[in-house]
């Protein structure tokens, strides 16, 4: 799959921004696994996985609630064959969320990386 990663990363960035949770997970497969150590703390899951759009949309629910003034900057952006991986910060908070694509240009796989 051919894809643009700097429209990729404004389009995730831009909807993650709006608040909009159906804008946000038009960009997640049905099929979406999310691995994240805030999904422990957010989403109470011990394991830091989410699967499926529904647990996808509960913890994008709860994110928004937590955080009103969520405000997502993306400083860089790495291109993959099938994949994306943005650095990024939230306020003091920084990380990089690394994203397989599927062949709908859909998130099926992303796994989120704070700074240590």
């Amino acid at each position: 799959m051919e894809m643009d990663v700097q429209t990729f990363a404004m389009k995730w960035r831009e909807a993650c921004n709006s608040h909009d949770l159906d804008r946000i997970l038009s960009l997640y497969s049905d099929a979406i696994v999310f691995k994240s150590p805030r999904v422990r703390s957010i989403a109470g899951q011990p394991a830091g996985t989410l699967q499926g759009k529904v647990a996808i949309r509960d913890y994008w629910r709860k994110v928004l609630e937590m955080r009103p003034d969520l405000t997502i900057m993306v400083e860089q952006v790495f291109a993959g064959v099938d994949s994306v991986a943005l650095e990024y910060h939230i306020g003091d908070l920084r990380g990089i969320e690394f994203m397989t694509l599927d062949s709908n240009g859909l998130i099926c796989f992303a796994a989120g990386n704070d700074l240590a």
